[in-house]
């Protein structure tokens, strides 16, 4: 059972890193979710995995920093919640009919809205000095 599972964590993982890399092409896509789920898939499954995801200079510490530390920077809260919110009302205005589907939907943004906003808040620069600390050793 624990191959299963780390197969599908690796296989979940990946996935999310190629719709990551097709999200940094795509300017309507947001990149840096899925590479955070790939680095939580990762670093339960494959730590050789994981280790090759946080060396990315674009995105890696933020990845170390969230999957290890359970911080971000004020910018990634305030872009996640814009990303999240402004849809999910455009959506529920314009093409959303059906009661339950509403309230569905506006249920996940108030639980993902929650985990984001509970989330230690930190600079850029200690996310890096952090990453360069870990390289170091």
């Amino acid at each position: 059972m624990k191959l299963f599972k780390k197969v599908i964590l690796i296989f979940c993982g990946s996935l999310c890193v190629l719709l990551g890399i097709i999200g940094l092409i795509l300017p309507v896509m947001p990149s840096t979710i899925f590479f955070m789920v790939a680095g939580l898939c990762y670093i339960n499954s494959s730590k050789t995995l994981y280790n090759r995801l946080i060396k990315m200079s674009y995105i890696g510490p933020t990845i170390e920093s969230y999957v290890e530390r359970k911080e971000v920077t004020r910018k990634f809260k305030i872009y996640s919640m814009l990303f999240l919110t402004i849809p999910t009302i455009v959506t529920q205005i314009f093409i959303v009919e059906h009661w339950i589907s509403r309230v569905v939907s506006l249920l996940l943004l108030i639980l993902v809205a929650w985990h984001i906003l509970s989330l230690k808040t930190v600079d850029k620069a200690k996310i890096v000095l952090d990453a360069n600390k870990k390289d170091d050793r």
